[in-house]
């Protein structure tokens, strides 16, 4: 597999979780169904815009110090986890 086809994957896995996490009674499964049944842009919006508020959010975070970007990692890894 190529390597830019594995980023995309991991990208959307992390959309996918993230998704499930912030929206109560939704399975990963079924959110996975959702934005699959979309058109290629949709999913590829829906995966860009999902990224930039985690990008966003890190910047927040890192007003806080390295205490702040160190309990935004530990969100982003038990959140995704």
């Amino acid at each position: 597999m190529q390597p830019h086809v594995r980023f995309g994957r991991s990208c959307r896995r992390v959309t996918v979780g993230l998704i499930a996490w912030a929206w109560p009674g939704e399975t990963v499964e079924r959110v996975e169904e959702r934005i699959a049944a979309r058109s290629l842009g949709e999913q590829a919006l829906i995966v860009c815009l999902i990224l930039a508020l985690l990008f966003l959010g890190m910047f927040a975070s890192a007003q806080l110090g390295w205490l702040g970007v160190l309990g935004y990692l530990v969100f982003i890894a038990f959140v995704v986890g």
